[in-house]
């Protein structure tokens, strides 16, 4: 097993394509950056650089190493970074989803540090499939159906859908042929590739092929796509609450479909609370009622539909 060091070495002369500017960088001197390249490339077999006059190139397997290695070491440094934060007196470290981060959380979270000035707050956007869910950390906020074990899980509300697009595509979807299925314009998300059929079953519309329209990673991608008006999505109705106020977004169809799935606080069952997650907890379930209030009036009034 290389050294970090070694890795460290490796990785910001890769990027920099320098050994000086490495080591530079590292606070190092170039020599202590050679001979660590020189190290690995021992352990490797083979040359991981092609030296040049002013600068480095890697070689074909110095960039397949660095394909494999760059995504190890800085997930190593965001641990670090994990664990020292924890350390810290105050200190929250929340995981969460790329959508929820975005598009509810840190809207809020002013809030939160108004209120609790002294916290040292670390943020952690993760995708659920990338180890989210390894206990380290104070609380995780992510969907599903309450099947994590070692967890201690608190349902924050259901998720329901919600098919919404800009104004200025709202405006110009035919909703006669938006119901018979006859549209381009639709945003599909990689991550939720079922939304789209779910909501079509609740909705009583026919379901849009994936071959179809665009497709993007996450929903936090899908829903920002469709605020600059790059089609239709099926977007997780409190996640868009701000959205929906504002008019970035307005509803297409007045369906709302139950999904099944929820969005769940995670906490591990091994550890005693700290008074900093007791606080950050009824905040965050404070802040949920409001969103569900708001989007219990708007329902109520008949409001954001964008074509009748």
């Amino acid at each position: 097993m290389p050294s970090l060091a070694s890795l460290r070495s490796f990785e910001a002369s890769a990027r920099l394509e320098s050994f000086s500017k490495a080591a530079q960088e590292l606070n190092l001197t170039q020599a202590a950056i050679s001979q660590q390249i020189r190290l690995l490339e021992d352990r490797v077999g083979g040359d991981l650089f092609r030296r040049e006059a002013r600068h480095v190139k890697l070689t074909e397997l110095g960039r397949l190493y660095h394909s494999l290695t760059v995504e190890a070491l800085r997930e190593l440094e965001s641990a670090f970074e994990t664990v020292r934060a924890l350390a810290r007196p105050n200190a929250l470290v929340v995981k969460t989803t790329p959508t929820f981060a975005s598009y509810w959380l840190l809207p809020r979270l002013s809030a939160f540090q108004h209120a609790w000035p002294s916290a040292s707050l670390t943020v952690t956007a993760v995708e659920s499939s990338l180890g989210q869910f390894d206990g380290v950390g104070d609380v995780a906020i992510t969907t599903g159906q309450d099947q994590w074990q070692g967890f201690l899980t608190t349902k924050l509300f259901d998720i329901d859908l919600v098919a919404v697009a800009s104004p200025t595509v709202a405006r110009r979807t035919d909703l006669g042929r938006f119901l018979a299925g006859n549209t381009d314009t639709i945003i599909h998300t990689m991550r939720r590739l079922d939304d789209w059929s779910l909501w079509c079953l609740g909705a009583g519309v026919p379901n849009f092929q994936l071959d179809r329209g665009t497709i993007l990673f996450n929903s936090a991608l899908s829903y920002s796509a469709a605020e600059k008006g790059m089609g239709i999505v099926i977007a997780e109705e409190a996640m868009i609450a701000d959205q929906l106020a504002a008019g970035s977004l307005v509803e297409v169809h007045s369906a709302r479909v139950p999904s099944g799935r929820g969005y769940y606080l995670l906490e591990p069952d091994h550890r005693t609370r700290k008074p900093i997650v007791d606080a950050f907890i009824h905040w965050l379930q404070l802040e949920m009622a409001a969103t569900t209030s708001i989007l219990s009036e708007r329902r109520g009034l008949g409001l954001g539909l964008g074509k009748s």
